[in-house]
């Protein structure tokens, strides 16, 4: 299975965007994934809900990352498993929460962190030889 992580991030969040860069950068270099970096606004912040997040977010039982008062989305990660969405980052339930920062240092470790079952993400994520 063919591992994909696509950050979408926002301008509005540029200093915490640039903290994750290298951390995704280091991850595509050991493992055997590809990368890709989207601008919400230019992919469509309702086509990334409706078409990503939301069956997501009800089927992993985890919450979107995403203003209180307005619901703009925050930086996401999107992991694929065979183009096909597997989960994202940040991701909370209750008052846990994983955060991109620490899902990409968990996997530098060699850790996958979720929310909700991972196993087929463990599986099939492979370092590069």
């Amino acid at each position: 299975m063919k591992i994909k992580l696509t950050l979408f991030y926002t301008n509005l969040e540029w200093n915490a965007v640039k903290e994750i860069l290298p951390l995704l950068e280091k991850v595509g270099s050991v493992f055997d994934l590809e990368i890709e970096k989207k601008e919400i606004k230019k992919f469509g912040e309702k086509k990334l809900k409706s078409t990503i997040l939301w069956s997501l977010s009800i089927s992993k039982r985890i919450k979107i990352h995403q203003t209180r008062r307005t619901k703009l989305l925050y930086t996401q990660l999107v992991v694929f498993l065979d183009n096909k969405p597997f989960s994202f980052y940040s991701q909370g339930y209750g008052r846990k929460e994983i955060t991109i920062k620490e899902f990409l240092e968990g996997l530098i470790k060699g850790k996958v962190l979720c929310l909700h079952e991972a196993t087929e993400l463990e599986k099939n994520l492979k370092r590069k030889e």
